[in-house]
């Protein structure tokens, strides 16, 4: 994993990304059946250059909600420790039978740290779908490698066309994770976790609805989490040709 602070970015998000970093080497020595997913499994396993805000898992059905607020809480305390914020507060915002969501705030030097942890009980794992990976955090932040249980490529390939083509949403990084994703082979994944009718009406829908992310959006909702170096890259026509590109392979695995 990159040290934000060598890629530009303000001192701010390499407190948030210490903290959340210690917080997952805590979690994963807590329980090996706690997946992660989203941005951060994007990081430790696709190497995507995109921070992201928040941190997102699955958990096995095994697992209680009881223990799973336990070991949240306590690896919340760990990463505001090792990142060493001031009047650091743990925030309980949601605890059900399927949903464990936290949030972590405080400070450092003025600069405040705040994310959302957040561990969903709502479906099986699915087989074959994760894989334990080593995280080599960066040497600056003085936390030892460790194991963490993380969703593979194909995994992550279907659940982000899901999240895509979900009628509410409507969010860059989806396009963006995607891009990072057009080698994975998601087919199987889909056929197997997903309605025929559903994947039907996406394939016939996809191209306008990944089309009509706007380069306006991205702008403010995704490029300051990309690194300061590399945003130039990303203008109105590179970004047209990257939600294309992205919605003709999504229609190409859909198909």
């Amino acid at each position: 994993m990159y040290d934000p602070k060598d890629r530009g970015f303000p001192e701010g998000f390499s407190l948030i990304d210490r903290a959340q970093v210690a917080m997952l080497r805590e979690l994963a020595s807590a329980d090996a059946r706690l997946v992660v997913k989203g941005g951060m499994a994007m990081r430790i396993v696709v190497g995507s250059l995109r921070l992201t805000k928040d941190i997102d898992f699955d958990r096995a059905a095994d697992i209680s909600t009881a223990s799973v607020r336990a070991s949240v809480r306590k690896a919340l305390v760990y990463g505001a420790q090792s990142a060493r914020l001031l009047g650091h507060q743990i925030d309980e915002l949601k605890v059900t039978e399927t949903t464990v969501r936290m949030r972590l705030s405080g400070s450092l030097a003025g600069t405040p740290v705040k994310f959302v942890v957040e561990v969903s009980g709502r479906r099986k794992l699915p087989d074959d779908c994760h894989a334990r990976i080593t995280v080599t955090p960066p040497s600056r932040y003085g936390i030892a490698p460790f194991t963490i249980s993380a969703y593979t490529h194909d995994m992550l390939a279907a659940s982000k066309i899901a999240a895509v083509m979900s009628p509410n949403r409507n969010v860059p990084r989806d396009v963006y994770d995607l891009n990072d994703l057009l080698s994975a082979q998601p087919r199987h994944l889909l056929q197997q976790h997903f309605d025929h009718q559903a994947l039907v009406d996406w394939k016939r829908e996809c191209l306008s609805k990944i089309t009509a992310i706007t380069f306006d959006q991205a702008n403010t909702e995704l490029l300051p989490y990309i690194p300061p170096d590399l945003r130039e890259s990303l203008n109105e026509r590179s970004w047209e040709e990257m939600t294309l590109n992205v919605a003709e392979q999504v229609e190409r695995w859909l198909a």
